[in-house]
């Protein structure tokens, strides 16, 4: 999966010349004569207008008036009319305008997906109109099919609802090259025609946000199965990597086959022994669960159940005896606790009111037990679901002596509205409680592309989920998914390091502990830039994403005469080196590559 960004109407041309025609994908003027989807759930109108000067005739209006917690809650789906096979090479285009009510570029997201579930995903890419909302905006997005598809099994979406704004969609098309255009050359062509261009960078190094707890990452291979406590990508993570936090699954289903009989062997033995591991570096740990026994979590396996009520003290007990025996074996004592993604089921599903219940019945137990463990709130699937879900738990004044830090995950970073993101930050300022995410990722389907693992395209992305859970949350921790053999930072067999492991390398030389975050005034939206300072006297780095073509970030406020180490990750470059001063002035110009990640680093 991979995508490219934008290109402005000035380039389209010679850029258009450029490329080979394709096979047309979708119906002509799909985007037109297909009507929206869920205009009622966002009081949204939709209107096709006639255009002028522009390579199509008309386009879609849509008005958003409400908010929604759904990006898709209002949506154009334009079902595929030519087969489309797995592996093909493919380039959506389409054009965006418009504004939303502060003056800022209206924002869609752009999928390619399986019209029925699963909904397996080839592609999904946020874009955005022009900064001035009568100018139009060029998207072009080069990626590969995940599946077959006959006619009418596939969409090319839309997604509109992000919050009350205008937005005119045109020329929405996809064309198919097969297997005849390599991938790699139809992004290089893409990358050329749009570069970033110099961009402004204001940053206040005394303007500070969260305090980073640091990077992490979660340990969870023996929950699906395995019964080595870390496998050699953990090992290899574990001493290449600061690990600053980490999160282990909790294999109940193995654990507690019977009620009442806890079985400290294979997997259940496994995740401890990980635990002991971790412990004895230091390592703070929460502990999750996915799936339970089928006496206790009756249903499907790998499917999302409730809990019934008569069996919650049956899962605290044994939540509790492995917590203990844990501790009793290794040393290792759980810092935090959660049921993974209880808002979705994954496995075990709770409402917030059957969440607060099951809390108040185990925080006591945890006490008793002499356990320090606490709840993190609420451990969600993304970032959007969050505050529906949390605030009623947050809000519960009985259980609040047993919860912790706010926790979320990040599968939605590059697709969720600001505002999403944003209340989370809000919730942990008003209840005085750190944020942490322990999913931090930008694809949750990834797993269903062709081995995505070690493209740069799987680095990019991952650097601008982070930038921008850091920027809108203000979380202090991430966990990245996973520090083991799934979604992996290095290969399983030679253990080479992937393009997001030295990405995860510059992140954590930024994100350091005891570092406070500092968001800068960047010019241009295409450019995604943050700071810190410290910890220690003279010390502050500075991470820089550029997802469009060659650039230039003009800094602007930095201490005079501070030199600064330099490294920049491109798809052919993976750590380039070099120095740069900061003027008399506080102003530092860096270049910035073709789709690059760069690190500036000054101080300790």
């Amino acid at each position: 999966m991979t995508f490219c960004a934008v290109a402005t109407l000035a380039f389209l041309g010679g850029y258009q010349a450029g490329l080979p025609e394709g096979q047309p994908v979708l119906p002509p003027d799909g985007h037109l004569e297909t009507p929206v989807a869920g205009l009622e759930r966002t009081r949204a109108e939709a209107t096709v207008v006639p255009v002028a000067g522009q390579p199509f005739r008309r386009a879609l209006r849509v008005s958003i008036r409400g908010e929604s917690t759904e990006t898709n809650a209002t949506q154009l789906t334009v079902l595929n009319a030519a087969p489309v096979q797995r592996g093909d090479v493919m380039l959506a285009e389409l054009w965006i305008r418009g504004s939303r009510p502060d003056g800022s570029p209206a924002r869609a997201e752009f999928l390619f997906e399986r019209s029925t579930s699963p909904w397996t995903k080839s592609v999904t890419r946020a874009i955005s109109g022009s900064s001035r909302a009568d100018r139009w905006r060029l998207w072009r997005i080069p990626f590969e099919s995940a599946e077959d598809y006959a006619p009418g099994q596939a969409m090319a979406s839309v997604r509109l609802a992000f919050g009350p704004q205008t937005v005119w969609i045109g020329g929405l098309r996809v064309v198919s090259y097969g297997r005849g255009v390599s991938l790699d050359a139809l992004i290089e062509r893409t990358v050329r025609a749009q570069p970033l261009g110099a961009v402004e960078v204001r940053v206040d190094l005394k303007a500070t946000r969260q305090t980073m707890f640091g990077l992490g990452g979660n340990f969870c291979q023996p929950r699906y199965g395995r019964t080595e406590a870390m496998d050699a990508v953990g090992r290899y993570c574990l001493e290449n990597l600061s690990v600053a936090h980490a999160r282990v699954g909790l294999p109940l289903d193995y654990w507690a086959p019977e009620r009442g009989r806890y079985v400290a062997e294979g997997q259940a033995l496994a995740a401890m022994e990980a635990m002991g591991i971790l412990a004895r570096r230091r390592i703070p740990i929460v502990v999750s669960v996915w799936e339970g026994p089928q006496w206790m979590l009756p249903g499907r396996r790998e499917t999302s159940r409730p809990l019934p009520a008569e069996r919650y003290d049956d899962c605290i007990e044994a939540v509790v005896r492995f917590l203990l025996e844990a501790k009793r074996r290794f040393g290792a004592e759980a810092d935090s606790f959660s049921f993974n993604e209880p808002d979705y089921g994954v496995n075990f599903r709770f409402t917030p009111q059957e969440m607060a219940s099951f809390i108040r019945r185990a925080g006591p137990r945890f006490r008793e037990a002499g356990l320090k463990t606490r709840f993190v709130v609420a451990d969600t699937a993304n970032g959007a679901n969050f505050a529906n879900y949390a605030q009623p738990l947050l809000e519960d004044q009985t259980l609040a002596p047993y919860l912790g830090p706010l926790a979320f995950h990040s599968w939605d970073a590059l697709s969720a509205t600001d505002e999403a993101y944003r209340r989370i930050a809000e919730l942990g300022r008003i209840h005085r409680k750190p944020v942490w995410c322990l999913e931090a990722g930008h694809d949750a389907q990834l797993w269903q592309a062709r081995d995505p693992w070690g493209t740069w395209e799987n680095a990019l992305r991952t650097a601008l989920a982070y930038e921008r859970t850091l920027r809108l949350t203000g979380a202090e921790v991430m966990d990245y998914w996973t520090y083991q053999d799934n979604y992996p930072l290095v290969d399983g067999r030679t253990l080479r390091p992937h393009p997001v492991f030295r990405v995860m390398q510059a992140m954590e030389r930024v994100f350091v502990r005891g570092s406070k975050v500092c968001v800068p005034r960047v010019a241009s939206e295409d450019l995604r830039a943050l700071a810190t300072v410290g910890p220690g006297p003279g010390r502050f780095a500075l991470l820089l994403v550029n997802p469009l073509g060659p650039g230039q970030a003009n800094l602007v406020g930095l201490p005079a005469g501070a030199v600064l180490r330099v490294r920049a990750y491109t798809a052919d470059s993976l750590g380039s080196r070099s120095t740069a001063t900061v003027g008399k002035d506080g102003r530092l110009r860096l270049s910035l590559p073709a789709r690059s990640v760069l690190e500036a680093v000054a101080g300790g």
